[in-house]
C-alpha cells in the first residue's frame, strides 16, 4: 500500500472529493489522508454534490493542516494537490515523497454567480476531480509512474 496525501488550500472540500474517490476506487492500492493549509467548514455545495454520488463527507476527518503533518514528520509516497499552482508551490516536500501531482481546480466557494451557477460549477469540478482520480489509478495500474516502482 502506498500512502497518499491529498492537499487543498483549505479543508472546504476539494481534497475531500479527491480523497473520497481515491479510497473508493483505489483503496486496494492506497492509504489516503487529506489536509489543507487552512481549515474551515465543509462547503455545503460540495457536500450536496458528493451526497448525490452516495458519499457523506460529514464522516470525513481532516484534523491536521499540511504544516502540522510536515512538522510531525509524517511521510507519504504520493502528494496530490487539488489547488492552484501558486498554492501547490507552498507545499513542503514530505519525507520519502516519491511522486507529486498537481490537479489545479478552482474553488467554488470563491465564485460570485448565483447559487444555481455555483452548484453547476461544483458538479463540474467534482466530475473533473473524479476523472483525475480514475486516470491516476489507471496510469498506476499500467505502471506509468516509474517513481513508484
Amino acid at each position: 500500500m502506498l500512502d497518499v496525501l491529498v492537499i487543498s488550500e483549505n479543508n472546504l472540500g476539494k481534497n475531500l472529493i479527491a480523497s473520497t474517490y481515491l479510497r473508493a476506487l483505489g483503496g486496494e492500492f492506497f492509504t489516503v489522508s487529506c489536509a489543507g493549509f487552512q481549515s474551515g467548514p465543509l462547503n455545503p455545495l460540495i457536500q450536496i454534490m458528493m451526497k448525490l454520488e452516495g458519499y457523506d463527507l460529514m464522516r470525513c476527518d481532516c484534523p491536521y493542516s499540511v504544516i502540522d503533518l510536515f512538522e510531525m514528520g509524517r511521510s507519504y509516497d504520493i502528494i496530490i494537490t487539488v489547488c492552484p499552482k501558486r498554492i501547490d508551490e507552498k507545499c513542503p516536500d514530505f519525507p520519502n515523497q516519491r511522486l507529486r501531482l498537481n490537479w489545479g481546480h478552482c474553488d467554488p466557494e470563491k465564485m460570485t454567480e448565483s447559487r444555481i451557477d455555483r452548484l453547476q460549477q461544483t458538479r463540474i469540478m467534482r466530475d473533473n476531480i473524479k476523472a483525475n482520480v480514475i486516470s491516476f489509478i489507471k496510469d498506476f495500474k499500467e505502471g506509468k509512474f516509474a517513481e513508484l516502482k
